[in-house]
């Protein structure tokens, strides 16, 4: 497969996974910030800020009359000149596939279209400012019946292991921002701040599509040590960081055409590393502190095994 056509791949489900993570961030946000309005004194500064740092965005400009909520909501979901808005995502995840259409399904192309109109319409664009959940909402199920033409549509050659390997490798990075970015959570609090700390790991959850999930597995409350779990090692959630390397060592197998004990690929080792430390991951007694340093050394790997398929497949 020529590298061109491989890069747009990777990158059209990159950016297309990164667009699902934000607008179910947004969405999450919004909500989480309605349910503490009243309980804590500022909810804004808590939430807010706590999303726009662990994506790494700087603070918008406000517009004049402008509420600095709606000018957060409205630098990530819509604003062009953020080149991490929902909208640049999705954008640059169609022009990628436009630069490769005869590598692609028709009806791929036709989702992924679609989903940039819709979400370019300004009736869906003017009630982000009042409420950012129909567009969050329109943009994931964009994605997902986006991936699920692929899966249906598409042969599952070196060109759909290459969108999975997009898919799966962002999935993985976010799941172990998110986590990371409330690693402080962990820490104490007196039995008055459980039912707002039930909220924030609910929150957690619903940001990683994890919640019902979680529920189903875990009857039970919302407990911190058991979502750590779940959404690093279990090896069954396709949301879990587990399964996403998982998935990433699959394709790396299929595209080299060797078995993983066999490659001499740096990049395939880096994967079963890492994985193989979440296989025997021992989440007990963890505090905040080793979590925090467990989970930045993921994070680093996670980049490298990034920059290893950039240089061994010239993927820029």
């Amino acid at each position: 497969m020529l590298s061109r056509v491989a890069d747009a791949l990777f990158w059209m489900s990159r950016y297309l996974e990164r667009a699902d993570h934000l607008a179910r961030a947004v969405d999450v946000t919004f909500h989480l910030d309605l349910d503490l309005h009243g309980v804590l004194s500022n909810p804004v500064e808590l939430e807010w800020n706590a999303l726009l740092s662990l994506l790494r965005q700087q603070r918008p400009p406000v517009a004049e009359g402008e509420h600095p909520v709606a000018a957060v909501q409205r630098w990530l979901l819509l604003d062009a000149s953020n080149p991490g808005s929902v909208m640049a995502c999705v954008n640059r995840s169609r022009n990628n596939a436009r630069s490769i259409r005869g590598s692609i399904s028709p009806p791929m192309w036709r989702e992924l279209n679609k989903l940039y109109w819709r979400l370019a319409d300004p009736a869906i664009q003017g009630r982000v400012a009042e409420s950012p959940h129909d567009f969050c909402q329109e943009a994931q199920m964009g994605v997902l019946l986006f991936h699920g033409v692929c899966e249906a549509t598409l042969t599952h050659d070196e060109g759909w292991h290459f969108i999975q390997l997009g898919r799966h490798l962002e999935r993985a990075d976010k799941i172990l921002r998110t986590l990371d970015s409330k690693f402080g959570l962990l820490e104490g609090g007196d039995g008055a701040d459980l039912p707002i700390r039930a909220l924030q790991w609910g929150a957690v959850l619903r940001n990683c599509a994890a919640y019902e999930a979680y529920q189903r597995l875990y009857i039970s409350r919302v407990e911190p040590e058991r979502v750590i779990e779940f959404l690093l090692v279990n090896a069954d959630f396709p949301h879990s960081v587990r399964f996403c390397l998982a998935r990433i060592m699959h394709s790396l197998t299929e595209i080299s055409g060797r078995l993983p004990d066999r490659s001499e690929d740096e990049v395939v080792r880096t994967v079963g590393r890492l994985l193989n430390d979440l296989v025997y991951f021992d989440g007990h007694g963890l505090d905040g502190d080793r979590l925090h340093a467990f989970l930045g050394d993921a994070l680093a790997r996670t980049a490298r095994i990034g920059h290893l398929l950039h240089d061994q497949y010239a993927l820029h």
